[in-house]
């Protein structure tokens, strides 16, 4: 079963802790696992890029074999010696689906070049995948552009996945963006390198690396919300 990494908490090597949550179960039973102490896995794989690995199409058996975006991984942990084995894993995307492929036949993805896609369904998800990246990237490198702007943040601890925030501040001391909670209103520090944050809004990160004014939604604040509730 594969784990996808969502947080991690800064320790020393030995006791890294990585919060994961596991394909096709419920968020809810997510756990906080030590990658490297006490050999609990014998396997632990990070996702490390893009790349065409050949398929046939999931829908059309009888096709033949298509150029297909994949993502390659490295071993953190590597007790059954993977990496030195010629074919090793990747994870299509669209379904998913996983295979092994010879690296060293496998073409790495080049910015722009969407033209060896399998279907409608891998372009989206392609699309989303770069997007996503895209985002990640604003968010680590240039975060100061990104006061204002509206974002999704994982919630590591507490009874929900998510939570929805504005951008108020970036401190470049410590590198944590300064966010304000929907919900309560709170403000929290975020360190983008430890949390996932999604950037919201449709076409949003497309404007940022255009240099686009994209208009930000001011957030509400809390003395309007006070007087809202006085006034009903």
């Amino acid at each position: 079963m594969a784990a996808v990494s969502i947080a991690t908490q800064p320790r020393y090597h030995d006791n890294q802790l990585v919060l994961v949550e596991y394909d096709d179960v419920e968020w809810q039973r997510r756990e906080w696992v030590h990658v490297y102490r006490g050999q609990v896995f014998q396997i632990f794989l990070l996702e490390r890029t893009l790349a065409w690995a050949a398929r046939k199409h999931p829908t059309k058996l009888r096709a033949s074999p298509v150029p297909w975006p994949a993502l390659v991984y490295v071993p953190l942990v590597d007790q059954v010696g993977i990496s030195e084995h010629k074919y090793r894993p990747v994870e299509y995307l669209g379904d998913r689906g996983l295979d092994y492929h010879d690296y060293s036949q496998i073409k790495p993805y080049q910015d722009g070049d969407l033209g060896c896609v399998g279907g409608e369904e891998s372009l989206r998800a392609l699309r989303a995948w770069l997007g996503e990246q895209d985002g990640q990237r604003i968010l680590l490198t240039t975060p100061s552009v990104l006061v204002g702007f509206r974002v999704q943040v994982y919630r590591a601890e507490g009874t929900t996945q998510w939570y929805t925030a504005v951008i108020v501040g970036y401190n470049e001391t410590t590198r944590e963006l300064t966010v304000t909670d929907d919900t309560v209103l709170e403000e929290h520090s975020e360190d983008p390198s430890l949390v996932q944050i999604r950037l919201i809004g449709e076409g949003v990160v497309e404007s940022i690396l255009r240099g686009e004014n994209v208009g930000i939604t001011p957030r509400r604040s809390r003395t309007a919300t006070n007087n809202h509730h006085q006034s009903g």
